[in-house]
């Protein structure tokens, strides 16, 4: 038995992509293109070869004009009925017969819209019953420029080289109809063109395409300027998956038998390349970013933009000449000469078009750090942190007055702009400080120019403390931006970001990047790796450093913790927490009495670290 066809028709007015989703269905899907219009009616070519427009709004007898618009959207119709068990696609449903008649004779007759709607109901009443027959089996799918009828019409001129008076009042009066007709539409407005496509796909029951809940970083540039080492650092640092433009555009070519897929018009080889970039994404589901290399065609790159938006960052790598002719492996004159190449094909326009333009024409430490921030930027939006007072941290009171005389420091009337944030970190943030036992941690954000004040400050002060040892970091806003901390200090920055760990004072407007977790998480096997070196160091001093001995014990424990997607903020906490994971019974109620308790649950912490770097026996 026979499946019935199925057929998807898209509608929608000028400009709004209707052919650019009928050519992505029929590669992404194997779908039927069943053509223009004009390749179902004869009379088509003659009404060309008299100006079509004269003859549309002119010449020809309005019977004329809606019989053959009618005749060949029933014959298109019939030719979809008789290809049956295949995805058939059409550009223009049968909404869009009655809209265009009701456009066209609300230029000609000079009508409102509920005029012409009802003139043309009279014009294809004796096609009426062949359209609803037609119109039943269509999966019909209406695309809108935007809500507003008249900005719709407003978008689809816009991308019009001319405009005539007729087809101005056209666009118009048609778009006007099809906010009326549509129901549930797809509204374009600053979607993507992939993104429409996958409401599309979704609407429709089909696959839609991945591509655009990914990102991809698209790299351009001259000879020489870096965009190999770019994409180098982005797979070694950021775990993207690096792929060629030309091998996407050869897979295309080969799945499409197209003989020299560069002859294509921008759109399509756009569309080609972007669809392979699709398949790959949809093959390794658990890659979340690519990067592709090179952009060598403005008018390509401009085309990969409109189909992915936001998914998509183009980076621009510049350098100037001397220096790129200095890279070349060959010599100055074979940059000179692929220059030339890519010069006839647009590369250097790419830079108007970029969203990031990165100078490269230093060392590659610069470029990482550049690529750092792109990274880390889009990764996660950027949060004001939360404040508490002093009073709250619940510190003996010659640590609390020790803290208010710094703020009033660092953030009072003369010093404004010393500082841009100002916390306290560790088990006294917590709640947790033990006299005798706890140090005093704080963490500065601020640039260079602010440490002699900060030296001054705490050299008044210093006395308040009581002996209590302080442990003051300082970072900058930059270092926080590109990420380039310590393991720990990107676990207290995220801590800061997501308010779970609040601040003392932050400047006005401060924002604090959020890290990505994920790379919090890769950037803790190194502190894994440094706890356990400290280990063996603290187990061989005599006497033994009790306090460091248990804080790396429970800083090891803190970050195996993590890795199984556990958080302990506290010391004692995470102990317990590690016991209950590792097999190991908890010994030690209190580190300051019990040295060899402490010694031993250390060494505990450090066998059960290293025996899971042997293989299983």
């Amino acid at each position: 038995m026979q499946l019935p066809p199925t057929i998807v028709a898209l509608s929608g007015p000028d400009n709004v992509g209707k052919s650019t989703h009928v050519r992505l269905l029929a590669r992404r899907h194997n779908a039927r293109d069943l053509g223009p219009l004009d390749e179902h009616d004869p009379r088509w070519q003659a009404a060309k070869c008299h100006g079509l427009a004269t003859w549309w709004f002119v010449s020809a007898p309005m019977q004329e004009v809606v019989d053959v618009l009618a005749s060949s959207y029933l014959a298109r119709a019939s030719a979809a009925r008789h290809a049956a068990g295949t995805l058939q696609v059409i550009d223009r449903g049968m909404t869009m017969l009655e809209a265009s008649v009701v456009a066209t004779v609300a230029v000609r007759d000079h009508l409102p819209r509920d005029a012409a709607a009802e003139r043309a109901r009279d014009l294809l009443a004796p096609y009426a019953g062949d359209i609803a027959r037609a119109a039943s089996a269509e999966s019909e799918f209406m695309f809108l420029h935007d809500v507003d009828a008249r900005r719709s019409a407003e978008r689809a001129l816009s991308r019009e080289t001319s405009v005539s008076t007729d087809y101005a009042r056209y666009q118009q009066a048609l778009n006007e109809h099809l906010h009326l007709a549509a129901q549930a539409p797809i509204v374009i407005g600053n979607l993507s063109i992939l993104a429409a496509h996958a409401e599309l796909c979704t609407r429709a029951g089909l696959a839609p395409p991945v591509i655009t809940g990914r990102w991809t970083v698209a790299l351009g540039g001259m000879s020489e300027c870096g965009k190999s080492t770019a994409a180098d650092h982005l797979q070694r640092e950021h775990g993207f998956a690096r792929l060629k433009i030309g091998y996407l555009a050869e897979l295309a070519a080969a799945r499409h038998q197209i003989l020299d897929v560069y002859a294509l018009p921008p759109a399509e080889l756009a569309e080609l390349v972007a669809l392979e970039l699709d398949r790959y994404a949809s093959a390794h589901h658990y890659q979340g970013r690519f990067s592709i290399e090179s952009l060598h065609r403005a008018e390509l790159t401009a085309e990969l933009v409109k189909l992915l938006g936001d998914a998509l960052t183009v980076v621009y790598l510049d350098a100037s000449p001397q220096v790129r002719q200095q890279r070349g492996v060959d010599g100055p004159a074979d940059v000179i000469d692929r220059d030339q190449v890519k010069r006839s094909r647009g590369a250097d326009r790419i830079a108007a078009i970029a969203d990031v333009v990165i100078d490269n024409s230093r060392s590659r430490v610069e470029l990482g750090h550049a690529l750092d921030r792109l990274v880390r930027g889009r990764c996660r939006e950027s949060r004001a942190p939360r404040v508490l007072a002093t009073a709250d941290l619940g510190l003996p009171d010659r640590l609390t007055g020790f803290l208010n005389h710094l703020l009033a420091a660092l953030t009072g009337p003369s010093a404004v702009g010393t500082v841009d944030l100002i916390a306290v970190t560790g088990s006294s943030a917590r709640g947790k400080y033990l006299e005798g036992w706890s140090d005093l941690d704080m963490l500065v954000v601020a640039d260079m120019r602010a440490l002699p004040p900060i030296n001054s400050a705490l050299n008044e002060i210093r006395s308040h403390l009581g002996g209590v040892k302080l442990g003051f970091t300082v970072i900058s806003q930059a270092e926080c931006r590109a990420g380039t901390l310590t393991p720990r200090l990107l676990y207290t920055i995220a801590s800061i970001a997501d308010g779970s760990l609040p601040v003392l004072w932050a400047a006005p407007r401060f924002r604090l990047p959020h890290p990505d977790p994920g790379t919090v998480t890769a950037r803790n096997r190194h502190d894994c790796a440094t706890a356990a070196i400290d280990l063996r160091r603290l187990l061989l001093k005599d006497p033994l450093d009790l306090r460091a001995l248990y804080k790396v014990a429970a800083m090891l424990a803190k970050v195996v913790l993590r890795h199984e997607g556990q958080t302990q903020d506290g010391d004692a906490q995470a102990l317990e927490a590690f016991g209950k994971l590792a097999g190991i019974p908890r010994s030690v109620t209190d580190p300051r009495q019990d040295p060899a308790a402490t010694a031993a649950l250390a060494g505990q912490v450090l066998t059960w670290w290293l025996a899971t770097l042997e293989p299983a026996a």
